[in-house]
């Protein structure tokens, strides 16, 4: 994230943290990691085409805002009067309308069209998908997609804006707020790429809700803009790995709980626990253990040792008559103290309040100009200073923490998060901007490469409403890091594999992916609480089961029996339904299992690791199904096939599973 992602946007103490401290934070990651030794090179993605992507971006090219628009291309520029043209020159003739001249090149020499000025003369390129090189500003050129106009603001300025798709454009900045070549970091992961490669995914869907969070939020001609708001370089550092990440995600954004795009800000680092409502960010405060991360040995082709974050920590040393010309009042031999932090992370966490004391007087001010004004990374330090010495000054993280951190996020993606393992872009996405949840865009690019359903594969849950992706199943996300009125029991999955059901204890359901919502027992009485849940064949419907084996049918679910009533040796802890939705099964705490309907019994886990004590069952076909422990232990039975449990993904793993579904 550049500094004026946050100036688009409403000021508040976050927007004007970032333009304090970020000037060059997103900067920072591109230029530290692709200057590495021997790294393996992005090379450039060429002309990206998004299919029926009708969602346009306008961008307010400030790097050309002083003057005339001049655009060439290697296949020709069509303008105005102008077709096949070597250049093109919008030069503003003052009321809000342009002359138009050709050239042969950015240099020019110009020969004026005839004809009368237009008003917001378009540049286009002659060839058929070619690309157009906007002449900028003292020489700043940038090869753009799209088109290329000359506007006038409201307070008639000649401004440049650069119009293109909304999915070409991410394919753009997501290189250059995240290096591409961190999509080739980490073990083999989803998708047919290494585990970095979520964190490319995850910036796509950060940058795609930021851009379309505030439309035409800048100055009201354009959407955003290239260098203040994200950073946008035209095609300069595009990559097979970012239209990648763009095709994947294509059409996802962050939607909060009333339904707007969340305005996704993002930095490089964090520094360990992102920002909370001190600093007015609209998402839950959470620790960021992958911050830390220091990645070595690198794959083959690197020559540098280590990919480590150069943020995580940091230590400068302010001379006391740094701070006196700042606050002169308190003298030349100042005090200089944090007197008030948010309470979030390390130490205290982030200073909201520094006091400066001397001279018989004293001052309090807020956390963000002192870091502005003395050019700190970042409001997460602490200060120690012995009587007249220098401030020294050590912090944690590079920007206001708001949303999502770069680095923190390239860590939970290839696993170095201190236990957690590998996150997918959707558990990325939903950690660090929470309450917000993953949504489609209406009228959006549908994904070209949608999650396939994974024969085999399952996911498990735990009480936090954390998922566990297993067997080649893929997340769609999770209630990681919400809080949740009561915890999650059980889960149930699509059809397809394209989404799931988490069920809380009280009957509350939470949807995602693919999966709708048909009701639940949330807010109703229950003479025991739900402990399991299952779905019908065609997701249009599904049952809730409680702990005395009482069932509840949602949608096009059907009844066919339950324990409601019986005598129990154990309490039912969780259900699972046959493929055609006219049986199913339960089992018990000991892994009993009970048959309705047309659902054959193959077996149980009473006296197996998978029974000690176990959580949750999963059917996998007509005749099979898993059978998962509280530890994460899991037994096939029937036609089930293993795919691996939680004690073998995670062996540290000291949560409890609740709930599993099966990917098809």
């Amino acid at each position: 994230m550049s500094a004026s992602l946050a100036a688009a946007a409403a000021p508040s103490v976050a927007a004007v943290l970032v333009a304090a401290v970020c000037a060059s934070a997103a900067a920072s990651v591109t230029a530290v990691l692709a200057a590495v030794p021997g790294a393996p090179s992005a090379a450039a993605a060429g002309v990206h085409s998004f299919p029926a992507d009708s969602t346009m971006v306008r961008i307010a090219m400030t790097e050309n805002d002083t003057g005339s628009v001049i655009v060439t291309a290697a296949g020709g520029v069509n303008g105005p009067g102008v077709s096949g043209a070597q250049a093109v020159m919008f030069h503003p003739a003052g009321g809000g309308v342009w002359t138009v001249a050709t050239g042969a090149g950015c240099a020019g020499p110009w020969t004026p069209v005839p004809g009368a000025p237009v008003a917001t003369p378009t540049a286009t390129p002659a060839a058929a998908g070619g690309e157009l090189t906007l002449c900028g500003d003292n020489g700043t050129n940038t090869t753009d997609q799209g088109t290329i106009s000359g506007v006038t603001n409201s307070a008639g300025q000649a401004r440049t804006v650069n119009t293109l798709p909304l999915e070409e454009y991410v394919a753009d900045v997501v290189p250059a707020e995240s290096p591409s070549y961190w999509g080739t970091l980490g073990g083999p992961g989803p998708q047919s790429h290494a585990w970095g490669f979520q964190e490319l995914e995850a910036q796509a869907v950060a940058v795609r809700s930021y851009v379309l969070a505030h439309p035409g939020g800048y100055g009201g001609y354009a959407t955003t803009c290239d260098l203040g708001c994200q950073t946008y370089r035209g095609t300069r550092y595009a990559s097979p790995l970012s239209v990648a990440a763009a095709q994947d995600t294509a059409g996802r954004v962050m939607v909060m709980p009333d339904g707007a795009i969340a305005t996704t800000e993002y930095a490089a680092s964090t520094g360990g626990y992102t920002a909370g409502a001190a600093e007015s960010s609209p998402f839950s405060a959470v620790p960021d253990t992958g911050d830390g991360i220091c990645l070595t040995p690198l794959p083959a082709g690197y020559s540098k040792a280590a990919v480590c974050n150069p943020s995580h920590n940091w230590s400068v040393t302010v001379p006391l008559a740094q701070v006196h010309a700042l606050w002169p009042a308190e003298g030349t031999t100042p005090t200089v103290t944090v007197s008030a932090r948010n309470g979030l992370g390390t130490g205290g966490g982030r200073a909201t309040t520094v006091t400066i004391s001397g001279n018989g007087t004293q001052q309090a001010v807020p956390a963000y100009t002192f870091v502005g004004d003395l050019g700190l990374k970042s409001d997460f330090f602490a200060i120690t200073s012995g009587p007249a010495q220098p401030l020294t000054i050590s912090g944690h993280g590079w920007g206001p923490g708001v949303g999502m951190g770069q680095w923190g996020a390239l860590g939970y993606a290839v696993g170095t998060d201190r236990g957690q393992g590998s996150w997918t872009w959707q558990k990325i996405v939903q950690h660090f901007y929470a309450p917000a949840t993953v949504g489609a865009l209406p009228g959006g690019v549908t994904p070209t490469t949608p999650p396939p359903a994974v024969a085999g594969g399952y996911w498990l849950a735990d009480t936090a409403g954390d998922v566990f992706a297993l067997g080649g199943a893929v997340s769609h996300g999770s209630m990681a890091g919400t809080p949740l009125n009561q915890p999650v029991v059980a889960m149930a999955a699509t059809a397809t594999g394209g989404g799931y059901w988490l069920a809380a204890s009280d009957g509350g359901i939470f949807t995602f992916g693919t999966a709708s919502f048909y009701g639940s027992m949330g807010g109703q009485h229950l003479n025991q609480p739900i402990v399991g849940m299952a779905a019908t064949p065609t997701g249009k419907g599904y049952w809730e089961v409680a702990s005395d084996g009482g069932i509840f049918t949602f949608g096009t679910a059907q009844f066919d029996g339950s324990t409601g009533g019986m005598v129990l040796n154990q309490p039912i802890v969780g259900m699972a339904s046959t493929p055609s939705g006219s049986g199913y099964w339960l089992v018990a705490s000991d892994g009993g299992v009970f048959t309705f309907g047309n659902a054959p019994f193959e077996g149980s886990a009473v006296g197996t690791s998978a029974g000690s004590p176990a959580a949750q069952m999963v059917a996998t076909s007509a005749s099979g199904y898993l059978i998962a422990s509280q530890g994460g232990d899991v037994a096939a039975f029937g036609s089930a096939r293993f795919g691996g449990s939680v004690t073998t993904a995670d062996p540290g793993y000291s949560g409890r599973v609740v709930a599993a579904a099966a990917a098809s």
